[in-house]
């Protein structure tokens, strides 16, 4: 481990007569302005998950001065799902004002390098069961971390192609959540501050989880309580920056809804 110490699918839209991308840039959120501030006394470290395998990606763990929660944020289980390695990697660099912010960018390192959802052994967040070991050799890996690090918070940053409850099978523009969690607020965070008037089927929604699926965001709220979320924005009519926008903002909101950021 490094240490250092540091200072410093189709579907009409209703209300808008226009069909295209949407790009929007309202300017740097208060939140991410906030997570992105350095200008005190932390600590910062670098470690390698899996190390000397074919699996083996970085994770990076950011100490705030002041005690409080953990939160771990991952991104990269789908390879494809570039929102979530974007703001990932963006969050190594961001500081909590108390507790400590525990990031993997690029959770499958295969499925990201090749650009496809899968890697090698499959869809990675269907390899946490309920009842049972996690189910691959990466799976394994991931889960230990999670444990080591007993998070309180645990947010799963997504991608979908199409509208949850507007595109049969698709789930973008939800928040699932587990029952201690609050997404509720930070589907309302994004409406006011992220999601354009004119696109008003892109409009989050929050869905509390029953739990006992497979997904990895399932396993950390069954077995350490954590609150935890699964994010998805879509690729619906949004490109690839207002997806990233959106990626971090929820990801502030979930730090300072959580008390690892004070709002400002």
């Amino acid at each position: 481990m490094k240490r250092r110490r540091i200072l410093a699918a189709g579907g009409a839209l209703v209300g808008t007569a226009a069909v295209g991308v949407a790009s929007r840039s309202t300017g740097e959120h208060d939140l991410v302005a906030s997570a992105r501030r350095s200008d005190g006394d932390y600590e910062a470290s670098t470690e390698a998950l899996l190390s000397g395998t074919v699996h083996e990606t970085p994770l990076y763990e950011i100490d705030a001065p002041a005690d409080g929660p953990t939160a771990m944020v991952f991104g990269g289980i789908h390879g494809d799902e570039y929102n979530g390695i974007d703001v990932a990697r963006e969050a190594t660099e961001w500081v909590p004002d108390a507790g400590r912010l525990v990031v993997v960018p690029e959770t499958d390192r295969v499925a990201v390098e090749n650009d496809e959802r899968e890697g090698l052994e499959g869809d990675l967040n269907r390899q946490f069961p309920a009842d049972g070991e996690p189910t691959s050799e990466l799976a394994a890996g991931i889960w230990d971390a999670v444990e080591r690090h007993d998070p309180d918070v645990v947010l799963d940053l997504h991608r979908s192609l199409g509208l949850y409850g507007v595109h049969r099978q698709y789930v973008g523009q939800a928040i699932f959540h587990s029952p201690n969690a609050a997404g509720d607020a930070l589907a309302a965070t994004l409406n006011e501050d992220a999601v354009p008037w004119y696109l008003p089927l892109h409009r989050f929604v929050a869905n509390e989880s029953h739990l006992s699926g497979p997904l990895l965001f399932h396993k950390a709220a069954r077995e350490l309580d954590a609150a935890s979320y699964l994010f998805e924005t879509t690729d619906f009519m949004l490109d690839r920056e207002t997806k990233n926008e959106m990626t971090r903002l929820v990801t502030a909101a979930a730090l300072e809804r959580h008390g690892l950021l004070e709002g400002r």
